[in-house]
């Protein structure tokens, strides 16, 4: 039977016959597993075992290095690959702001500039030649390095990242060419309204402070950028000491340690004392703030205001809380209002963004019609308002809490993730026990904690109402709906800035 398999294999006959004999063979592995269960009457009536996922503790990856380096090793028998990521305390919060867009420059030079003794070039064709990828970004708070290639390859992938992280060039013409392309970008930042609603909302909420640095790039400071300003960049942060590792692969970890060592040697270290990021930021004038875009036919809206850090007591009450009303996707209050029950967006939701540093914002968001927009967004302080006042079900909480540990796993999902998560989790001071005691933590959380989150952090009265798009359309509204824009507060105008100078025009 084999044979006559393997000889019509191709012709559609034997597709059938093949799909045919695996449908049997799977329909009676299925019916043997199920001989001994019920057969219930509707889906809402199945029972499945109770989850008890235990997450991996980081000190049974962590190592440090010879030079006092933090490294999370993890081996990975199952391909024959190699990956590594050097997080780096830098970012672009920390570059003047008359500089901004230093770091980027820094991370992209790096990377494309040139390492001693190598072009770019040269780098790329050999990188291409191992099938390895090699990147280098630095972000508002992190720089980040990556490697990935196959585990044979580790030795001279490894020889690579350090040439890229310890002896870039910074070549001139190839400074030049990245400017001309910056200068370039800035000038089609108008040109989507999603990039002019996280701009000015970052400005609106923050006004002036390190964490908009990266937002506030002028054709004026990327042209004042110069090569010895990313010498100096490069040489204050990137160094041993100022360095976290997450190392995953094919390899055993005793001889990996080795290869890191001899990575990282004869490379002095120094000391680094980061810039004081300001946390005491003032709330920003609640209002309604109109932005003009032209040749668009829905706005955007976006409704929040200054909201807290990470690392807060009750940051599980907090995220349930925030998964009821608008975080929970389908299930969440907000896109039920708004999107199942009006069909006013298609994307819709709420989210607490909490920095470690300093506070983030709590923000909701939707685009619609000009004339629903005000429609929408009373929906929206609604919900904000009731789950301020009303004490959630039990089985709301449930459900939040629920789906909140489900994903417990996918920091866990591979190796990869695993180092990285733990990387992440030692770069911004997170207790070791964190993932151990989250189930725990979740599962302790009640409706009158969600309630009395919901009362401490949720401030109607201080919203800030972004809205890009139509001026005269959004205030005129729907004839169907009696809401206008000045129900929520005093109603300014703001002119679209300048893409390059960011001035108002």
């Amino acid at each position: 039977m084999q044979r006559r398999i393997r000889d019509a294999r191709g012709t559609g006959t034997a597709r059938r016959w093949i799909a045919a004999a695996l449908l049997l063979a799977v329909s009676g592995l299925a019916a043997s597993a199920m001989a001994d269960e019920p057969i219930v009457g509707h889906p809402s009536q199945l029972t499945f075992k109770e989850l008890n996922y235990q997450p991996p503790r980081p000190d049974a990856y962590r190592h440090t290095l010879r030079c006092g380096v933090t490294a999370y090793v993890a081996e990975n028998h199952m391909v024959p690959t190699f990956e590594v990521s050097v997080l780096v305390h830098a970012g672009s919060m920390y570059e003047p702001p008359e500089k901004a867009g230093l770091a980027d420059m820094v991370g992209y030079l790096m990377r494309n500039g040139g390492v001693a003794g190598l072009t770019a070039q040269a780098l790329d064709e050999r990188l291409a030649f191992l099938a390895a990828d090699l990147s280098v970004r630095i972000s508002d708070d992190q720089g980040q390095a990556r490697l990935f290639c196959l585990s044979k390859d580790m030795d001279e992938g490894l020889a690579l990242l350090r040439r890229v992280l310890h002896d870039p060039v910074f070549d001139a013409a190839v400074l030049e060419r990245y400017r001309t392309d910056v200068l370039s970008g800035l000038e089609q930042r108008n040109s989507e309204s999603a990039r002019i609603e996280d701009r000015e909302w970052a400005f609106l909420i923050y006004g002036i402070h390190p964490c908009t640095n990266e937002t506030r790039r002028t054709g004026a400071s990327v042209s004042g950028i110069t090569r010895d300003d990313l010498v100096a960049f490069h040489q204050k942060y990137f160094f041993p000491k100022n360095f976290i590792l997450a190392v995953s692969g094919d390899f055993k970890t005793a001889e990996v340690l080795k290869k890191l060592d001899a990575m990282l040697a004869d490379w002095p270290s120094q000391d680094l004392a980061l810039p004081a990021i300001p946390d005491q930021i003032p709330d920003p004038t609640p209002g309604v703030y109109i932005i003009p875009k032209e040749g668009v036919n829905q706005s955007r809206i976006r409704v929040g205001h200054l909201g807290v850090k990470r690392d807060i007591p009750e940051q599980y009450a907090l995220t349930v809380m925030n998964d009821i009303l608008g975080g929970g996707g389908f299930s969440s209050r907000i896109m039920r209002r708004v999107r199942s029950d009006e069909g006013l967006a298609y994307n819709t939701g709420s989210r607490f963004d909490r920095p470690v540093l300093y506070p983030g914002t709590f923000r909701a968001w939707f685009q619609t019609k000009h004339e629903t927009a005000a429609f929408g967004t009373r929906l929206i302080v609604d919900e904000i308002r009731r789950i301020r006042t009303e004490l959630c079900p039990e089985e709301a909480v449930a459900t939040a809490k629920a789906s909140l540990i489900g994903e417990l796993v996918n920091p866990f999902n591979s190796k990869n993730a695993v180092v990285n998560t733990f990387a992440e989790d030692d770069f911004t001071n997170r207790p070791d026990a964190y993932w151990q005691e989250y189930q725990r933590n979740v599962e302790a959380v009640t409706p009158q904690d969600v309630l009395t989150a919901a009362q401490k952090f949720l401030h109607p009265d201080r919203l800030v109402y972004l809205v890009i798009g139509d001026p005269a359309a959004v205030q005129a509204g729907s004839e169907k709906h009696p809401e206008r824009f000045t129900d929520f507060g005093p109603v300014t105008t703001l002119p679209l800035r300048d893409p390059v100078t960011l001035e108002s025009e």
